[in-house]
């Protein structure tokens, strides 16, 4: 038997639909009278046949609109939301360069309280973990010029010294280091003290300060800079303020505790003096000695 030959429609099913059809004509003959109009008869089964594949059409048409109308607002959607980003990155931008514009504002303030130190600008790049920039990394290095042992001040205070040096960068210990030791003075007495840096005891926003004399007038509120005697910070830096002051142990000297100038809490920028103490006492001592 061949599988692929057509199937033959069996000629009882053909009767059957014959019969069907003479049925429905002298259906439509007696409800119009006994008047068969074939065109009318044509039309009655035609008419319905052709509004409901009008109205399949109708509806696939306005499928495929609303498909097209969704598909567009998607991309219309997307477009917006890149457009957003980019809007948002712009402002971002912007936001950055005014910061950083603030910042440098009160950089070249700092050059006006200190007019007698020249200066180079620095961004903080890296710190150490904990939340104070007790040691931190700047951009700065040799081939900018900066030495070991320089001050680094910002808003107008002492922050720290740079303790190391690469060609594109250098690190700085802030004065709030448990490793920091600043020799200090009273600027209204020049009364000397240390300023010790003690990390715990800054969780308070406070420093040490020790070896003040016992017959200094201190009260709170008075300012401490660094001393002329220092080895390695320049003079009339400013530290911090009187909080407290109380007599030690021995009863031989004072201690205080001062609030910092600089907040530690989130520094972006700082200043670099580019002058070493000690070329300012070499300098101080050729000036002497041509006097003389």
């Amino acid at each position: 038997m061949n599988k692929n030959k057509r199937k033959q429609i069996k000629p009882r099913y053909v009767l059957w639909l014959i019969i069907g059809l003479c049925l429905l004509f002298i259906g439509l003959s007696l409800s119009s009278g006994g008047k068969l109009n074939i065109q009318e008869a044509v039309s009655t089964l035609v008419l319905p046949m052709e509004k409901g594949l009008n109205s399949v059409g109708q509806w696939v048409d306005e499928q495929k609109q609303h498909s097209r109308s969704v598909s567009e607002l998607l991309e219309e959607n997307e477009s917006l939301k890149q457009q957003v980003d980019q809007l948002n990155t712009k402002i971002s931008s912007m936001e950055n360069n005014l910061s950083e514009l603030d910042s440098l504002r009160e950089l070249l303030k700092m050059k006006e309280v200190y007019p007698d130190y020249n200066m180079v600008g620095a961004r903080i790049i890296s710190k150490d973990a904990g939340n104070w920039y007790n040691n931190f990394i700047i951009d700065k290095g040799s081939n900018d010029g900066i030495q070991k042992d320089m001050n680094v001040i910002y808003d107008n205070g002492l922050v720290g010294i740079v303790t190391d040096v690469s060609a594109n960068n250098s690190t700085v210990r802030a004065i709030i280091d448990d490793t920091s030791s600043v020799s200090g003075m009273l600027s209204k007495s020049t009364e000397l003290c240390i300023v010790n840096g003690d990390l715990k005891l800054y969780q308070d926003g406070l420093l040490d300060v020790e070896m003040i004399s016992k017959t200094a007038q201190v009260v709170a509120g008075d300012e401490i800079v660094t001393s002329y005697i220092s080895d390695k910070y320049l003079p009339g830096l400013v530290i911090g303020y009187i909080s407290d002051v109380s007599m030690d142990s021995s009863n031989l000297s004072q201690n205080a505790r001062i609030t910092p100038k600089v907040s530690f809490d989130n520094i972006t920028n700082v200043m670099v003096i580019t002058q070493l103490k000690a070329d300012l006492v070499a300098a101080e001592a050729e000036t002497e000695e041509e006097e003389s």
